[in-house]
């Protein structure tokens, strides 16, 4: 390479390493406003994840087009790996890279994957620009990533098929059929032709190459950076325990939850920038289908990355880690009058950013976070700012207002007496533990609020009893002095009086020994068993179908299958808190199978894809105002299967089932909701 144009190859690339690592620094410098947060642990299994989700592409590959996802990927890392022979060996032409440089293996293995990058581009530009689903958003940054990359590797097969054809062969090149193909294109041209088409198409490619990296950290594409690292530093912890308790008692709190930007956590302020606008998230969120504010793909990706970048920017320009009210003095000079600088550092997160009806919308079922290919964790963020709504500003709906005051007064969101607790069991001679007195028993039956008092949930808390004893399993329950688990409390913010709740109800189960737990309800279920241990509370948690399975499995409840029961359809229903949270699937669904006549089916939308049915999240006690109602779509999905029944092991899920069937159907031909208890407790 002539000297002139090594000094201009080395100051480009001096200024595009200066441009590249200062918009990665900016970036840096904003997610260091976020809250401390320890995410250093377990780095083994961080690092399988990381070769999973990411090198194996394992959330993706079970996608539609995952597959093709897949070779851009890895596409995509080995045309980077042959820049650096095609880049080196122009200016030292004398050298000589081990294995890039010499193996034509690896020139015919990364030219396959370059062609699979050609054509994935052109079905992924097909799909977003022709059959345009609504997940894919149309926009000019997608659309010049895709011509750079286009770029990139039509200059590189160019550039290099013009250097084959001036060598006249190459080793190195000899499996190759593009760059070979590309060569016989230039045959019959002159050297001084070769050497100059070169060194025209080398330059191209460079500039293409180098706008690129300098593009990436500065525009949407910033996910390609940030999404390793986001895989890398995801929760470790199971689903139902990634929110992170609260410390009330820190005088030094000024704030509760979230209500500025800064105060997410750096991995929350990271995950906005590792959304990759796949879209999989708003394709599976029920707010989102079913017409509500909530779009989890825009809260992240758009809504609240661009608030961050946009007061980050700001924030580190002033120098300042915090717009609280320790900082209100100093803030004056900015934040006075009508500069975009106040404009910017005066705006409020939930009102101004992201709207109370979006925050509200959410029934924290986890679809979200289950298909992210990236590993960010929406939900959490949610019920931070919600923690924030009902704790400092006192500012949520009046009906779950109503419900809180129950749980205070009467330790259930109904609002019927703490003393009607136990009374579903009266005929049922099922002990309490007061009773039991000294006497230990192997397992508590924790019946739920649901189970106590619902007219409909109480008929599966005597299934689940009849069986539990025609077993011999000997356990009890707590009778009075169950109080609600606060499981809808915590998700809708009121970390406060979910504490309450949390430490009444360990205290009485520590008191009593207990090791072991039984419950009907998926919500109670991950509430005991993933959120109580931060209170002092480790038990052993089971689902009533998870428990039944096993009780058939060792011999201890036999079952009678010559009991005819009316053949019947049952389309199932996958509760969100038992099927994602949990990653129980099968349980409920071997116990249907076990029934005579049971012909069990499927919804379109089932398993870690099922739809919710609207009751998670403080949603069961809230009015639905908003677009169409959740439980209806659900109902349709269960009514285009034609079934006579349908399926269901959650209180929640049951009850709303059953309002929809209601507004579905007409009482001539209404659809019963069947808990797997209530056909079992038929055959013993």
């Amino acid at each position: 390479m002539p000297t002139i144009e090594l000094i201009i190859f080395l100051i480009l690339t001096a200024l595009t390493i200066v441009l590249f690592v200062q918009a990665v620094s900016k970036k840096l410098k904003i997610l260091r406003l976020g809250a401390k947060e320890n995410r250093m642990d377990q780095p083994g299994k961080r690092l399988a994840n990381f070769f999973a989700n990411v090198m194996g592409q394992g959330r993706l590959i079970q996608e539609p087009y995952g597959v093709v996802h897949f070779f851009i990927f890895w596409g995509f890392i080995l045309i980077v790996l042959a820049e650096i022979p095609f880049i080196l060996e122009r200016i030292f032409p004398n050298l000589t890279i081990p294995i890039l440089s010499t193996s034509p293996y690896f020139y015919l293995i990364k030219d396959i994957f370059a062609s699979l990058v050609f054509i994935g581009l052109i079905v992924g530009l097909v799909r977003r620009w022709i059959i345009r689903p609504a997940r894919l958003y149309l926009s000019a940054e997608a659309a010049i990533v895709v011509i750079l990359i286009y770029a990139v590797i039509i200059t590189e097969w160019l550039t290099t098929g013009a250097k084959l054809a001036l060598m006249g062969s190459h080793h190195a090149y000899s499996l190759d059929f593009i760059y070979n193909m590309v060569a016989g294109f230039f045959a019959g041209s002159s050297p001084d032709r070769l050497n100059t088409t070169i060194s025209f198409l080398w330059w191209i490619h460079i500039l293409i190459l180098y706008g690129f990296a300098v593009y990436i950290p500065n525009s949407k594409h910033l996910h390609i950076l940030a999404t390793p690292f986001n895989s890398y530093f995801a929760s470790l912890k199971p689903v139902g325990a990634q929110i992170e308790p609260m410390n009330l008692e820190d005088e030094n709190l000024k704030e509760y939850g979230v209500g500025r930007i800064e105060n997410f956590t750096w991995k929350q302020l990271l995950d906005c920038f590792a959304c990759g606008e796949c879209g999989r998230c708003m394709e599976n969120c029920p707010a989102n289908v079913s017409g509500k504010p909530l779009n989890p793909k825009h809260l992240l990706s758009r809504t609240l990355k661009n608030h961050l970048l946009e007061k980050g920017a700001v924030m580190n320009k002033l120098g300042i880690t915090s717009t609280g009210e320790e900082n209100a003095e100093a803030l004056k000079p900015y934040t006075s009058g009508y500069s975009e600088t106040a404009q910017i550092l005066n705006k409020k997160l939930i009102g101004d950013v992201v709207s109370r009806e979006e925050i509200w919308a959410c029934t924290t079922c986890m679809a979200c976070q289950t298909v992210c290919p990236v590993s960010n964790e929406h939900v959490n963020k949610i019920i931070d700012m919600r923690r924030y709504e009902v704790m400092n500003e006192d500012n949520y709906a009046p009906e779950l207002q109503l419900a809180y005051r129950n749980v205070e007064a009467k330790f259930n969101p109904w609002g019927v007496s703490w003393s009607e607790r136990a009374s579903w069991a009266k005929d049922l001679d099922v002990p309490t533990m007061k009773e039991l007195g000294d006497r230990e028993i192997e397992y508590l039956y924790w019946v739920g609020c649901a189970g106590s008092f619902d007219n409909r949930a109480k008929k599966v808390s005597v299934a689940v009893a009849k069986i539990l004893k025609a077993a011999g399993v000997n356990f009890a329950i707590l009778g009075r002095e169950e109080k609600c688990c606060g499981d809808f409390i915590r998700r809708s913010g009121n970390e406060y009086l979910f504490g309450l709740m949390a430490k009444e109800n360990v205290n009485i189960l520590n008191n009593y020994k207990v090791k072991k737990i039984i419950t009907a309800c998926p919500h109670c279920l991950n509430t005991l068993k993933n959120d109580y241990p931060a209170f002092g509370g480790n038990y052993e948690v089971v689902h009533h179908t998870q428990f039944i399975n096993d009780l058939i499995k060792s011999g201890k409840l036999v079952l009678n299958k010559n009991v005819e029961l009316p053949p019947q359809k049952i389309v199932y229903h996958d509760s969100c808190y038992l099927g994602r949270y949990q990653q129980e699937f099968e349980a409920p669904r071997a116990l249907y199978r076990m029934v005579p006549g049971v012909e069990l089916v499927e919804m379109d939308r089932n398993h870690n894809k099922s739809f919710c049915c609207g009751a998670g999240g403080g949603r069961m006690w809230m009015e639905e105002n908003i677009g169409e109602r959740i439980n209806n779509l659900r109902v349709d999905q269960a009514l285009a299967k034609e079934p006579q029944a349908i399926g269901a092991n959650c209180p929640y899920c049951i009850t709303m089932l059953e309002d929809g069937i209601k507004d579905k159907t007409d009482s001539d031909r209404s659809i019963p909701v069947i808990d797997p208890a209530e056909l079992i407790v038929k055959l013993i």
